[in-house]
């Protein structure tokens, strides 16, 4: 199995981490964007500069909901191709409910802090901060709601000839069964995206 650098494996997970909050950015912008007229009772345009001081928090947000997005399809472009060789699942068990603990338990919380006080927006940020050094560090990267609406589901299941205590955790948009056989690319030595060889 090829081995990727240290540095490759904590750039993709950064990636994953941000592509798993564009939906929390999302509602971020929902929830904080001033709608307000741009034009003043007398009929004159209030500034550019003077709409993005009132809507400072919405625009970032949305950059980061738009990078995400981006994010989860460039991702979805390199998965396309897989060339490593085959391998044979002896016995598979389904994790989507990964997708669900991730949502409930980090993104609907985060969206209950009141965001039209500065102090509470930075302590948001503080939170996500460490939420992610803590998801790359432990590996639960892969439990990313944003995979689950690209039609991505999560298995953990042991292979033929990979001797592994807690097996390897693979992503893919097929459903798998035990005795398929795989093609996979790895994201880390744990975590690969799988795709079954049609017979």
């Amino acid at each position: 199995m090829k081995k990727r650098k240290k540095t490759d494996n904590i750039f993709l997970k950064v990636r994953f981490y941000l592509m798993s909050l564009w939906l929390l950015f999302l509602l971020i912008f929902v929830l904080t964007v001033n709608v307000q007229k741009p034009f003043d009772e007398d009929g004159m345009y209030i500034g550019t500069l003077n709409i993005i001081q009132q809507n400072w928090l919405p625009i970032i947000a949305l950059g980061f909901c738009i990078a995400g997005l981006l994010i989860a399809e460039n991702i979805k472009y390199e998965w396309k191709g897989v060339t490593n060789p085959p391998y044979k699942i002896i016995s598979v068990k389904n994790e989507n409910y990964e997708y669900l603990t991730f949502l409930t338990t980090y993104i609907i919380p985060l969206i209950c802090i009141d965001l039209s006080r500065v102090r509470y927006v930075i302590v948001l940020g503080i939170l996500l901060v460490i939420i992610g050094v803590i998801f790359i560090r432990m590996d639960l990267y892969y439990g990313n709601p944003t995979l689950a609406l690209m039609g991505y589901h999560i298995y953990r299941a042991e292979i033929d000839g990979l001797p592994k205590e807690d097996g390897i955790v693979l992503i893919s948009k097929d459903r798998l069964h035990n005795e398929n056989c795989i093609k996979w690319i790895p994201i880390d030595e744990n975590v690969w995206v799988a795709k079954v060889i049609k017979k």
